[in-house]
């Protein structure tokens, strides 16, 4: 049995970071439920359901995209064999299964009723972008084909609203935002401009929805969300982050200008950045966004779905765009915001017993790494490292692999899970650690989602 992952008496350095990477694939290698040519992963590693989630935030998706990175990092070809068996049991689920059946393999129930088509959270535009991606590196035809079946039903499923063109009728960018930034993707990759078309009317759409506040404009995500989470019917109730609120959508917002040049996308995201400065806590150069207002302003998350490491995505593209040392100088002083907190370190209350890319400690790499190769700041660097290293520490290792064990979720907190998943657990866990590799060598990652702005590169059409 192996004690642990850090070196003894030595100072870490990249080949211990893709040695943790290596243990994990070695894990999910360990639990995956193989048939043939195809396989999947159980989304709680200790138990449960029988059937694997195929999405991309616990399921087979995600899982797949880390063994193509591990495989991009390496040149080991199994790795790419690991992926194409996940790729090859989304492609049985939909042979076998009705777009609704297959539903059931998607994440979480919000995610299933009218919602399915979303990016990342758990949704088909997640599944399309791993099967493109798949494609990308197999070359393949069968993963092309799947992914545009899912890319025409996405277009196929938009429907009209109160005037506006919506898919779940949900702006955040666990919903119809991400669903755009699908698009955005999918229509460069398959040279289909026309489907951008669809992307700006559900766009203008959400523009239609922004409420000004001070200086600024906020748009809610998922308004029924803080009532299904927290139990409350308050009007002013919202959550402003990048995963239900103004950030995300905002976001989202800005990329569809770069897409179409519509100018109304880009004030519509600098009046939401205006916003989400506006409801900031600052002292001195640090800066935190709270979690939830108004209830709850002194709970300050730091990782991807609520924290820094998403909205700071936002301030970091509208510099891209702009030009603006404004939005800089705020990337930064979200970035000093988490680094106050004691993190990666020291958990707060935002920052609890997770390690996972959505909500813990792999968010972090893939910010200060991101950075790190825009401004080739040794800093960064040094800041990614220190994440790395808690990475490292946490690890459960034995001679099945490496994995980790949480408090997934802040909300229950007695309940911890060991989980497989992109979003949610090892896989996610284990790409930052492959980016945080590749960092050091001064490389770039070789696939970056939809939602983020780091090191992006133009998708290499169909």
């Amino acid at each position: 049995m192996l004690a642990e992952l850090r070196p003894v008496w030595k100072k870490t350095g990249a080949k211990d970071y893709l040695f943790c990477a290596l243990e994990t694939a070695q894990w999910l290698r360990s639990i995956e439920v193989r048939e043939a040519d195809w396989g999947y992963w159980l989304r709680n590693a200790t138990g449960g359901a029988s059937e694997g989630q195929i999405d991309l935030y616990h399921g087979s998706s995600g899982i797949m995209l880390f063994f193509l990175q591990l495989a991009g990092a390496t040149g080991d070809p199994s790795f790419l064999e690991d992926a194409k068996r996940g790729g090859n049991y989304i492609l049985k689920q939909f042979k076998e299964k009705s777009w609704e059946a297959a539903a059931s393999s998607l994440g979480g129930n919000h995610y299933k009723s009218g919602t399915r088509w979303t990016l990342y959270a758990g949704g088909w535009a997640g599944i399309g972008f791993a099967l493109i991606e798949l494609f990308k590196a197999t070359g393949e035809q069968k993963y092309r084909d799947a992914a545009l079946a899912i890319s025409e039903a996405i277009l196929a499923n938009a429907r009209e609203e109160y005037g506006a063109l919506v898919w779940s009728g949900k702006p955040g960018i666990n919903f119809d935002s991400g669903t755009i930034l699908y698009l955005i993707y999918a229509a460069e990759f398959f040279n289909r401009p026309e489907w951008l078309e669809t992307a700006a009317r559900v766009g203008k759409g959400i523009l239609s929805t922004g409420k000004p506040v001070g200086k600024g404009v906020r748009y809610d995500g998922f308004e029924r969300m803080v009532k299904i989470m927290f139990n409350d019917d308050s009007e002013e109730a919202h959550m402003p982050g990048f995963a239900y609120g103004t950030a995300g959508i905002s976001y989202a917002l800005a990329r569809l200008y770069q897409a179409t040049g519509d100018k109304a996308f880009l004030e519509g995201a600098r009046a939401g950045a205006e916003y989400v400065v506006g409801v900031a806590y600052t002292e001195g150069d640090c800066a935190l966004v709270p979690h939830r207002i108004p209830e709850w302003n002194n709970l300050f998350y730091l990782g991807h779905c609520h924290g820094v490491v998403g909205t700071s995505k936002l301030f970091y593209l509208l510099h891209e765009i702009t030009g603006e040392s404004f939005y800089a100088e705020w990337h930064e002083k979200l970035i000093q915001g988490l680094l106050g907190t004691g993190a990666p370190e020291i958990h707060s209350p935002g920052y609890w017993h997770c390690f996972s890319w959505c909500c813990g400690t792999a968010g972090f790499i893939n910010l200060f790494a991101g950075t790190y190769l825009k401004k080739k700041e040794e800093r960064y660097l040094d800041y990614a490292r220190r994440s790395g290293d808690v990475i490292l520490s946490e690890a459960t290792v034995d001679s099945d692999g490496a994995r980790w064990y949480q408090m997934f979720k802040r909300i229950v907190p007695d309940e911890v899970t060991v989980e497989p998943g992109y979003g949610s657990g090892a896989a996610g866990i284990a790409a930052a650690m492959t980016q945080l590799y590749l960092a050091e060598q001064g490389r770039a990652p070789l696939i970056r989602f939809p939602d983020e702005p780091y090191c992006i590169r133009a998708a290499v059409r169909s």
